[in-house]
């Protein structure tokens, strides 16, 4: 199976790096329809390598050595546990120098003091200091003696020679009279960088002898050479300490010394042999060579360095690469395995680096999560286009788009994890028949490719499927209110890149029309061609300014009177028909000529209101306007000279912005700060549609608010529609801005709109859009535009 396994994994990479084995032959074709797979696993391929290698190198040049060492001491600190107290400290500290009265204790002294020991039934004396040189005759024999008598249990301390930062060390040994007497130990030790832990090796070699390390020796270590790091979870503050001068002077009694090992070691102030634990703080040298004895005490240390770890993060990355999955759940288990493992060989005698597999796995998760945040979109199964051949043709496929109208609104309420279930569904759905490999997610757009068909079985199985999708959604999903719009491109010639565009733009027209499926052919050629003439047609009322414009009143509520009106666009070009607004807007924007299309409009409007304001000077002009061009300084100076050529007071013009994309602050702070200052009004409208929402009102500092006519037209039947105008209302009132409601048609609403305390309204209920003239008739009759 494994063997299988690794013959599965290898085809895959050689066909990702477009190689296949034996006789194989790969057409044309088939390269030209490379699957988006294939190039999503060539890409997590080379991520592993690269993040095998740069863990190979790490491990080789010892890179992760710090982060090593710390975490070992965080494991230290986790398995923290008193030491055994089979080895005792004999501490030469301050009280024993102030009591013996001289710089360090004499031969005479220390003869003295094993002689205490022995006594006590002590197993071994081990010396941390070397007693290198001579002292007095008298002192020296007694020391020889005393050694002479205790053959066997005592050892002296040496120091090989070594280089430390560039200074050569030299060799230290006991006195020759004394080596001949008892054992010589090491008391030598490699502190780790930033003095997290330190290394003893088991056994050194100078001037051709060898000599075990005091820890071998205190732990009757008979193994093979190590270099280990005794075990810092070990607390020193637990060991065995009794003074010098304590011993000395028979202060200790043997019951607490009896069978024990000791070790008699430095421990006042101005002693360089230190030790710094990175848990504890500060330690005579002398313990870290009895933690080591404990340590050693558990077995032969081993250390297995950096390989083994990375093997296993390698193991993990290559059968990550491999897998189709975008989890990185073998990433996961591979580095918490590591992790936890080293918890287990701390009790042991196994040493194992493990930061060089982690910062390969690290390496690898971090390249694995850019492809699939690339190359795939959240919780569902697909790719993003990106991962597809966008620069070649394919005069084989179909290129197909499926937009689900209304997503936003139904998945609303929606968790990712429940929109991604949702899009999976759909994916299984167009996967049925089997001829379909890879599925894009784009936004709310899912992108596919089929085999190509002719045009009538095109049309046949677009509509079939888009049934398919329609009912399964309406079943599955219980949404009657949205459906599927397909949009297919068969332009063969393109590169597949803009094949797919195409196939979104036809989706989307699809979805906006109510129409199933629109294929990217002659027919929608010639649609396309009539929005063209309906922008040849916009360029034309641009250049002459003959764009028509009607007024719709404005009414306040509670007087009943008209305080304003409207600006809406009124076109018969040439006295043809009536134009579409709407449509006129979208090829505005289209086209890029909405600015324009704007400035002409509030043109006439000013020239015409100036009537009205002779009327009435409170009345107030409304004109419509994107809020995106709040940005454009270029339309916002030229709204200022027409306000001066016609002689319009700015305070009697207001701005009714609409928009359904964010606006960034930055860019219309500044426009917004000099609308103010010229007393021109601003007016949300839409008020809860698209991206017209609290956050505008925080963004755009309005006066006047004009909520949505679906909200008030629902009113009558719909409770939420009253809750959402009466909430409307209230916040609009609390932040000192005016309500307008839209869409007013009968007297019902009206009635519950004064309830509410909305100030003022605008619908066919007062009047439809009218001419300047019919306006001027209704101001001039200065009569009410309703009985209230």
């Amino acid at each position: 199976m494994i063997i299988a396994s690794l013959k599965s994994l290898a085809d895959r990479i050689r066909r990702a790096f477009g190689r296949t084995g034996g006789k194989v032959a790969v057409s044309a074709g088939e390269l030209e329809g490379r699957s988006g797979t294939d190039i999503v696993l060539r890409k997590r391929i080379k991520v592993a390598v690269i993040a095998i290698a740069l863990g190979s190198l790490s491990g080789w040049i010892e890179v992760p050595l710090p982060a090593e060492d710390f975490y070992r001491v965080m494991r230290a600190h986790v398995r923290a546990r008193p030491a055994p107290q089979d080895v005792v400290m004999i501490a030469l500290d301050n009280a024993s120098l102030n009591a013996i009265g001289k710089g360090t204790p004499s031969r005479l002294d220390d003869s003295l003091l094993m002689d205490r020991l022995v006594a006590a039934g002590v197993h071994q004396i081990v010396w941390d200091r070397a007693h290198a040189d001579p002292s007095s005759p008298e002192a020296d024999a007694r020391f020889s003696a005393t050694l002479d008598r205790y053959r066997g249990m005592v050892w002296l301390g040496m120091v090989p020679q070594f280089e430390k930062s560039f200074q050569k060390i030299q060799e230290v040994l006991p006195h020759s009279q004394f080596r001949e007497r008892a054992g010589v130990a090491s008391m030598v030790y490699e502190s780790a960088p930033f003095r997290q832990g330190a290394k003893i090796v088991t056994e050194v070699e100078t001037s051709g002898a060898k000599y075990p390390a005091i820890a071998a020796v205190l732990a009757d270590y008979d193994g093979p050479i190590r270099r280990f790091r005794p075990d810092l979870a070990i607390d020193p503050r637990s060991l065995p300490t009794y003074s010098y001068v304590d011993v000395l002077h028979g202060r200790v009694g043997a019951n607490q010394l009896k069978g024990k090992r000791v070790i008699v070691g430095e421990a006042y102030i101005a002693s360089v042999d230190v030790f710094e634990h990175p848990l504890y703080g500060r330690f005579p040298g002398a313990t870290l060579h009895i933690v080591g004895a404990h340590t050693l005490k558990r077995g032969t240390p081993v250390d297995l360095y950096w390989y083994p770890a990375l093997l296993i993060g390698a193991l993990a990355i290559i059968v990550q690469a491999s897998r189709r999955t975008r989890s990185s759940r073998v990433l996961w288990i591979a580095a918490g395995g590591l992790l936890a493992v080293t918890f287990i060989l701390d009790e042991t005698a196994v040493s194992m680096d493990i930061m060089s597999g982690l910062l390969a796995l690290g390496v690898a998760g971090f390249g694995f999560h850019r492809i699939t945040k690339k190359y795939y979109s959240g919780d569902v199964d697909a790719m993003t286009t990106s991962a597809l051949s966008l620069d070649r043709a394919n005069a084989g496929r179909d290129v197909y788009a499926l937009k689900i109208s209304n997503l936003s609104e139904i998945s609303e309420d929606w968790s990712e994890r429940e929109l991604g279930e949702f899009v999976n569904s759909l994916i299984a759905y167009v996967k049925e028949p089997g001829e379909v490999a890879d599925v894009a997610f784009e936004r709310d757009v899912l992108v596919w490719f089929a085999p190509r068909m002719d045009a009538a079985s095109l049309e046949r199985h677009a509509d079939g499927l888009a049934l398919m999708l329609k009912t399964a959604i309406s079943y599955d999903w219980q949404s009657t209110n949205s459906a599927p719009a397909l949009g297919i491109d068969i332009n063969y010639e393109l590169p597949i890149g803009q094949r797919i565009k195409k196939a979104m733009q036809a989706a989307d027209e699809a979805a906006a029309r109510g129409v199933r499926f629109i294929i990217n052919d002659a027919a929608h050629l010639e649609a396309r061609n009539h929005r063209l003439g309906m922008i040849r047609l916009l360029e034309k009322g641009l250049r002459d300014r003959d764009i028509g414009v009607a007024y719709q009143p404005k009414v306040d509520l509670a007087s009943g009177r008209i305080v304003g009106a409207e600006t809406l666009i009124r076109w018969r070009p040439d006295g043809g028909e009536l134009v579409n607004p709407q449509d006129l807007v979208l090829a505005a924007e289209a086209g890029d000529r909405i600015n324009e299309l704007t400035l002409v409009v509030m043109e006439g409007a000013l020239l015409e209101a100036k009537q009205a304001i002779a009327l009435d000077p409170r009345f107030k002009l409304a004109v419509n306007m994107s809020a995106k061009s709040l940005s454009d300084t270029h339309l916002l100076f030229d709204i200022m000279t027409l306000l001066g050529r016609y002689d319009f007071p700015a305070e009697n013009l207001t701005l009714e912005l609409t928009e359904t994309a964010k606006l960034e602050d930055h860019r219309i702070a500044p426009q917004i700060a000099a609308l103010k200052a010229r007393g021109i009004g601003l007016s949300i409208d839409d008020f809860g549609t698209g991206e017209s929402n609290l956050e505008y009102i925080e963004k755009l500092p309005s006066s006047e608010l004009k909520i949505d006519k679906r909200f008030v037209q629902h009113m009558a039947t719909s409770e939420e529609s009253r809750a959402v105008v009466r909430a409307t209302i209230e916040i609009a009132h609390s932040l000192g801005k005016i309500v307008v409601a839209e869409g007013v048609e009968d007297a019902a609403v009206v009635a519950e709109l004064r309830a509410m305390g909305c100030d003022q309204a605008q619908g066919y209920f007062f009047s439809q859009a009218i001419t300047m003239p019919e306006l001027l008739a209704m101001l001039g009759e200065r009569r009410a535009a309703f009985n209230g």
